[in-house]
C-alpha cells in the first residue's frame, strides 16, 4: 500500500485545524468570553432586521451586500448565492474579524472573540 503524501499532509493539517478550532472554544467558553464562528455571524447579520442590504447583479452574478450597526459592533458581509465572500466586524473601531472566503476557507467554522 503506497502512501500519499499530499493527503496525509491534507488529513493531518485538518485534524491540527479541528483540534485548534475545538480548544480555542472550550478555552472561550471556559473563560466566559462572548464568541461566534463566521458562519453564525454571517447568518445573524443576515437575518437582523435592522440589516441594510444592497443586491447587485455583476456579469451575471448576484451579489448581496450588508451592513448592520447594532449598539458598538459594526459589520460588513458579502455574499453570493449564499456563500460568504468577506466579512468584516469592528467593536468601537477595533477589528475583530476580518474574513476573506479566498485566503480563510478553513476558518469558516472557528470560533471568533467578540470584543
Amino acid at each position: 500500500m503506497e502512501l500519499d503524501g499530499k493527503r496525509l499532509k491534507d488529513k493531518a493539517r485538518a485534524a491540527m485545524h479541528k483540534l485548534k478550532n475545538n480548544v480555542k472554544g472550550s478555552y472561550y467558553s471556559m473563560a466566559d468570553i462572548p464568541s461566534s464562528s463566521v458562519q453564525e455571524l454571517a447568518v445573524f447579520i443576515q437575518l437582523n432586521p435592522e440589516s441594510h442590504v444592497t443586491k447587485k447583479n455583476l456579469l451575471g452574478n448576484s451579489f448581496s451586500f450588508f451592513r448592520l450597526n447594532l449598539n458598538r459592533y459594526d459589520f460588513y458581509l458579502e455574499t453570493r448565492a449564499g456563500r460568504i465572500l468577506q466579512l468584516d466586524g469592528s467593536k468601537d473601531g477595533k477589528r475583530f474579524v476580518s474574513y476573506r472566503s479566498y485566503r480563510d476557507a478553513d476558518d469558516l467554522h472557528s470560533p471568533v472573540k467578540l470584543s
